[in-house]
C-alpha cells in the first residue's frame, strides 16, 4: 500500500508564501521586468510605427550618443532637475521632520492643525499646481527683493543668493509636497518609547541633545525612505518638465533623434541617474552605521552638576522672580509659555501658507471682470459673481469627467486594497526561499520613475487591446503593479505582523483553509490599513494624468479637463477682442480659479468627511513599520 504524500510544515509554509504573492510575481514579470527589458532594446534602435505594426532598425548607442552630443536639451533639463529635486528634497524633509515634532506635541487644535496639513496629500496634481503657479497662488511675492538677499549674495556670492531667492518662491509648493512625510514621521514618533525619553531627562539631556540624540537616531531609517520618496515623486511628477519632454519625443517621426526608441533612451538616462542618486542616498545614511541606543550608565550620564547648579543672585533668590520665570521659560525651556507662543505663531503662520492657495483660489473666483481688470479691488470681490462657475461648469463638463474620474479611480484603488492585502499577508504570515530576494525586488519597484516603462507598456496595451480603457490600470493593479503598490504592500505586510499568528492558528484548528483564514480572519482585523490604501490608492489615481493621457486617449477625468480648461475656455466661448489677448486673459483668470476649485472640490469634500478617520487609521495602519 503506497503511503500519501505529505507536506511537511516547512514545505507548506514555503508553498503557500509562494502562492499569496504569486500574483506579484506573476505581474513583476509581466508589467515590470518585461517592460524594463524591452525598454532597453528599444533604446538601441530606431524605431517607427507604421499602420502595420512596428518597425525596428538596430543602431547601437547612437540614440544615446546623439541625447549627450547634437540634442543636448534632455541633459540641460535633467541638470536644471537635479538642481531644483535635490533642494527640493532636503528642505521637504527638513520641514516635515520639525513639524511632525510639532503635531506630535501636546498642543491645542491638535487635530484642526493636522486636517490642514494634511490637505495636500488627497489635491496635489499637475494641473492643479500649474493653475496656481500660473497666478502666483503658492509663490510668497517680493522675496527677491529683500535686502538679506543681496546680503547673502554679496558675501557668498550671486549662486547663493539665487539659491535663497528660489528656496523662497518655491516654498509653499515644498510645503505642499510634504505631507506623505509629515504623515510618515509623525506615526514614526508616536511609535518612539517615551521611557526612553524619561531616563535621557533624568540623565539632564536637553531637549537639543534629546533631538540629536535620541530621537534622529531613532528616524535616521525613516528618514532614508522618505528621501528617496520624494525624489521618486519629484521624478515622476506629472508637471516635471522631463516627463514632458520624453512624451514630446514619443510621437515625432524622423531619423535618430525622434520616436520611441530615442525616447527609451532618454528615460534609461533618466533611470539611471535617479538610481546613482538613491545608491548615494543610502551610502550616505549608512556610513559609520551602528546601533544607537541610550544607554543609562552611571559612568557616563549626560547630568553636568555644575551646569545646573543655581548661582546665588537675586534673580534665582527672588520668588516673584523665579515663579514668572518658570512661567514664561518652564522647567526645561519647551515648556514655557514663550516656547509655546513661539510654536503657535510658527504653526498657524506655515497652517495659513497651506490655506492661502484655497483662500486665493476661492477669492479670485468669486470676481466678476470688472473687479478682476480693477487693480483697486484686490483680492476681495465687491459683489459675489457666480458666472464664473456657470461657464466653468459648462466648460469642463462637470458631470460626465466626474464619472470618468470615480470609473478610472474607483476600480483599480479596490483591486489594489485586495492585491496589495494579500501580497502582503504572505510576505507577513509565511516563511519561504527567496522570501528577502522578493521583499528586495518589491522594494526596488518603488524607485523606477514610471517613463522607464512607459513606452513598452503603451506598445503592451495596445497589442492585448486594453489600451484606451480602464483596463489599463485595473490589470497592472490586481496584479500588485499599480501606482506606488509597493508602498501598499509594505503597509499591510507591516500591518499583518501586529497581529497575532495565534488568531490563524486557532482558525486552522477549526477547519478554515488558509485563504478563509485570510478573509474571516486578518482581513477584518486590517480595517485601518484598508481605509488607509484605499484612500491613497483613490487619490493617487485620481490625480494621475500623465499616464491616463497616454494609455487612454481621450479620457476626460476631472485633472485632465482643468489641464485643457484654457484651451477650452476659448474654444466654447471665444474672445471678446482679439486685439486684447492680454486684456481677456486677465478676465478669464477668474474663470480658470473656478475650474480648479471646481476639479478638486470632489477629493476635498471627501477628505474633509473621512478626514478624522483618515488620521485615526494611519495612526494604527504601521505605515511607517518597525
Amino acid at each position: 500500500m503506497k503511503k500519501k504524500f505529505r507536506l511537511t510544515f516547512k514545505q507548506r509554509e514555503s508553498f503557500l508564501g509562494y502562492a499569496f504573492v504569486s500574483l506579484w510575481i506573476v505581474g513583476f514579470i509581466v508589467f515590470t521586468f518585461y517592460p524594463i527589458i524591452y525598454s532597453f532594446f528599444l533604446s538601441l534602435n530606431h524605431v517607427t510605427i507604421p499602420t502595420t505594426g512596428i518597425n525596428l532598425q538596430y543602431i547601437g548607442f547612437a540614440n544615446y550618443q546623439h541625447a549627450f552630443a547634437i540634442d543636448r536639451v534632455m541633459v540641460i533639463e535633467l541638470g536644471n532637475f537635479l538642481q531644483n529635486s535635490l533642494m527640493m528634497m532636503v528642505v521637504i524633509n527638513v520641514f516635515a521632520v520639525i513639524f511632525a515634532m510639532i503635531l506630535n506635541m501636546d498642543i491645542k487644535f491638535k487635530g484642526f492643525f493636522r486636517t490642514i496639513f494634511f490637505l495636500p496629500v488627497v489635491i496635489v496634481s499637475g494641473p492643479v499646481m500649474q493653475e496656481l503657479l500660473n497666478n502666483n497662488a503658492i509663490v510668497l511675492p517680493g522675496i527677491s527683493n529683500f535686502q538679506v538677499i543681496h546680503v547673502f549674495s554679496s558675501i557668498f556670492g550671486e549662486g547663493f543668493g539665487e539659491l535663497i531667492v528660489n528656496v523662497f518662491n518655491n516654498l509653499i509648493s515644498m510645503f505642499w509636497f510634504s505631507g506623505v512625510q509629515i504623515i510618515v514621521y509623525l506615526v514614526m514618533l508616536q511609535k518612539m518609547n517615551k521611557e526612553v525619553y524619561e531616563a535621557s531627562e533624568i540623565d539632564g539631556a536637553s531637549p537639543w541633545e534629546q533631538f540629536w540624540k535620541v530621537t534622529l537616531p531613532f528616524m535616521k531609517p525613516i528618514i532614508l525612505i522618505n528621501m528617496i520618496y520624494t525624489l521618486v515623486m519629484l521624478a515622476g511628477f506629472s508637471n516635471n518638465r522631463i516627463i514632458i519632454l520624453i512624451k514630446e519625443y514619443m510621437f515625432q517621426t524622423g531619423e535618430i533623434g525622434n520616436g520611441f526608441g530615442f525616447s527609451a533612451a532618454l528615460v534609461w538616462i533618466y533611470f539611471v541617474v535617479i538610481a546613482l542618486i538613491v545608491v548615494l542616498l543610502f551610502v550616505l545614511f549608512n556610513l559609520g552605521k551602528k546601533d544607537v541606543k541610550y544607554v543609562r550608565n552611571t559612568e557616563h550620564f549626560y547630568l553636568d552638576l555644575t551646569r545646573y547648579t543655581e548661582k546665588d543672585t537675586f534673580l534665582n533668590k527672588n520668588a516673584t522672580v523665579k515663579k514668572v520665570r518658570k512661567k514664561l521659560v518652564g522647567r526645561k525651556g519647551t515648556d514655557g509659555l514663550v516656547f509655546r507662543v513661539f510654536i503657535y505663531l510658527l504653526i498657524a503662520s506655515v497652517g495659513f501658507t497651506f490655506l492661502y492657495p484655497f483662500i486665493y483660489l476661492t477669492l479670485t473666483s468669486f470676481q466678476s471682470p470688472e473687479d478682476v481688470i480693477d487693480a483697486t479691488v484686490g483680492l476681495i470681490p465687491s459683489t459675489l459673481y457666480f458666472e464664473n462657475y456657470v461657464k466653468a461648469f459648462k466648460t469642463i463638463g462637470f458631470f460626465s469627467s466626474l464619472r470618468s474620474s470615480i470609473t478610472i479611480s474607483l476600480f483599480p484603488a479596490l483591486a489594489q486594497v485586495f492585491s496589495t492585502a494579500l501580497i502582503g499577508y504572505g510576505l507577513a504570515r509565511f516563511d519561504f526561499k527567496f522570501k528577502k530576494v522578493v521583499v528586495a525586488l518589491i522594494l526596488f519597484t518603488f524607485i523606477i520613475p514610471a517613463p522607464v516603462l512607459m513606452i513598452p507598456t503603451y506598445l503592451m496595451y495596445r497589442d492585448l487591446g486594453i489600451l484606451g480603457n480602464v483596463g489599463a490600470f485595473i490589470y497592472p493593479a490586481l496584479f500588485g503593479q499599480g501606482l506606488k503598490s509597493t508602498i501598499f504592500i509594505m503597509i499591510f505586510y507591516q500591518f499583518f505582523n501586529t497581529i497575532p499568528k495565534v488568531l490563524d492558528e486557532a482558525a486552522r484548528v477549526d477547519g478554515a483553509g488558509p485563504i478563509r483564514v485570510f478573509l474571516k480572519v486578518s482581513l477584518p482585523l486590517a480595517v485601518p490599513a484598508i481605509v488607509v490604501v484605499f484612500l491613497f490608492s483613490f487619490v493617487w489615481y485620481w490625480n494621475e494624468t500623465y499616464l491616463t493621457g497616454l494609455y487612454i486617449d481621450g479620457a476626460r477625468t476631472l485633472p485632465l479637463q482643468l489641464s485643457r480648461f484654457a484651451a477650452s475656455f476659448r474654444e466654447q466661448f471665444g474672445n471678446v477682442d482679439p486685439n486684447a489677448e492680454d486684456f481677456v486673459d486677465r478676465i478669464n483668470e477668474a474663470i480658470y480659479m473656478a475650474g480648479t476649485l471646481i476639479s478638486i472640490a470632489p477629493l476635498l469634500l471627501m477628505y474633509f468627511g473621512l478626514q478624522k478617520w483618515f488620521v485615526e487609521s494611519v495612526d494604527r495602519s504601521g505605515i511607517t513599520g518597525e
